[in-house]
């Protein structure tokens, strides 16, 4: 298989010198600005979904819908956003990361605009939809590109820069939604989002492609240049080229495909953060989008009064992103993940305990604590334990099967509600995430720290290994 070659220093640039001269890189402005734009990208992402609960009850007056209608709404944007993240992750492991990087944004914010023209809720379902395509792929791709951007000391700072979006997005969305509802309806909201979207969008264009995916599709001059935006120097390159110029030599890795996702070294990897990802988010989802109804049918609050108790419930997810954000590095991402998940399940199946609606309350917080910090370090961890060529894949299958996931939890809990089993309710959403949270201990890796390249040569071999013996079975085939 051809080596990578590029005159630098009289030596080779390979993706693992990439790897290591980005590792040894200090943090520098350009990377701290890649880090911010790619939050905002989680920022429209949390932002959208939040703000579809502020349009509905325009949206059901103006056009007449049924509450079927509605739902079928709703699912729309969920489903565009499943297929998108899938969609777009094969793109950028297949084209590169920037064009993925560049278009999902750009997707989402004409298709915002398109919503506010609607002139029937038909077209409403299907504009929401194709902006779904576009947001469901920017976060794991956002999140991919952070994982190969930045130095390993601090990786678990800047992709945890994107699940902080989340609650800072639900207080944005409120104040606008508060200012723009009187004045202009829910058609003014969705304007709101198209200008900072599209100027996020152009700001994205600068960003360059993935100096580690350039190396290893021998586009070494474009890696260089990649590099040097970070404020890495050629002669920082050439030092790294020197230190790993012992080590033995990583293949030159061919396009990622699904399968690569389940070679032998790698299956077990995929399954459990497939599972990491669809068991929590299932309860999350359905908690999220039945609690208000269940305080008022269970304890007969108000609408106001559950407002305000899901008020409180949002607050407290600020503290446990936060948690993660700043001790990941520290602690590491599996101590979060079983932590977060396995005490979040727990307190998920004691839920039917609850007498009164301050209790719910409360154990709701509780449950939305640690299962924050549980997602949080799902975020940080998914992009690193995938192998370059199919990094952006493996996380946004990932991801993307999280929100199926999260549509079967929510669809589930109504069946439950509608017999009233509550109790069963309760324990069928907590039993699945004290089950990965307790799977991780065997099953989860630990990245904190470590060089992306040396995490994944295993998997990356084994891709390049399937590749050969198909190749050596055409050939004795002829």
């Amino acid at each position: 298989m051809q080596q990578e070659q590029q005159p630098l220093g009289g030596g080779t640039l390979t993706y693992r010198t990439v790897g290591h001269a980005i590792d040894q890189s200090p943090v520098t402005r350009p990377l701290v600005g890649v880090i911010i734009i790619t939050a905002l990208a989680s920022l429209f992402d949390a932002g959208d979904a939040y703000m579809l609960g502020f349009v509905m009850p325009g949206i059901a007056k103006e056009f007449h819908a049924s509450p079927q209608t509605l739902g079928l709404l709703a699912s729309s944007s969920m489903i565009g956003m499943t297929i998108g993240s899938i969609a777009w992750g094969w793109i950028a492991d297949k084209v590169g990361r920037k064009i993925a990087f560049t278009f999902t944004l750009l997707l989402f914010s004409m298709f915002s605009g398109v919503c506010g023209f609607a002139t029937s809720i038909g077209f409403l379902i299907g504009a929401r939809f194709i902006s779904g395509l576009g947001i469901g792929g920017a976060v794991p791709v956002d999140a991919s590109i952070l994982a190969e951007f930045a130095p390993a000391r601090i990786r678990g700072y800047s992709t945890g820069a994107m699940p902080l979006a989340w609650p800072v997005s639900t207080l944005m969305v409120s104040a606008i939604s508060l200012y723009i509802l009187p004045k202009w309806g829910w058609r003014g909201l969705f304007f709101a989002f198209v200008i900072p979207a599209f100027l996020t969008f152009w700001i994205r264009r600068n960003v360059p492609e993935s100096p580690r995916w350039l190396a290893n599709r021998g586009r070494f001059d474009e890696a260089r240049k990649a590099l040097n935006y970070l404020h890495i120097s050629d002669e920082a390159i050439e030092q790294s080229r020197i230190a790993v110029q012992n080590e033995p030599p990583l293949p030159m890795l061919p396009t990622g495909k699904l399968r690569d996702l389940f070679t032998p070294q790698m299956r077990t990897r995929t399954i459990h953060v497939w599972l990491l990802w669809i068991l929590p988010q299932m309860a999350a989802w359905a908690i999220t989008t039945w609690l208000p109804k269940l305080f008022m049918q269970l304890y007969g609050t108000t609408l106001k009064q559950a407002v305000t108790y899901m008020l409180y419930i949002s607050l407290v997810s600020i503290v446990g992103r936060f948690a993660v954000y700043f001790l990941s590095e520290k602690v590491g991402r599996k101590f979060f993940i079983i932590l977060g998940f396995v005490v979040s399940g727990i307190a998920i199946c004691s839920a039917s305990e609850a007498k009164t609606a301050i209790q719910l309350c409360v154990v709701a917080m509780f449950i939305r604590l640690f299962s924050e910090i549980g997602v949080c370090a799902a975020t940080i961890y998914t992009p690193e334990i995938f192998p370059l060529q199919v990094r952006v894949l493996g996380t946004s299958t990932a991801m993307g099967l999280g929100r199926v996931g999260g549509a079967v939890g929510a669809g589930v809990v109504g069946l439950f509600v509608a017999a009233n089993q509550f109790a069963a309710m309760w324990i069928f959403l907590g039993a699945g995430s004290v089950i990965i949270g307790l799977a991780t201990i065997w099953f989860g890796i630990e990245p904190k720290g470590q060089n992306l390249e040396e995490l994944n040569k295993a998997g990356a071999a084994s891709a390049v290994n399937v590749l050969k013996e198909e190749g050596a079975t055409a050939l004795s085939g002829k």
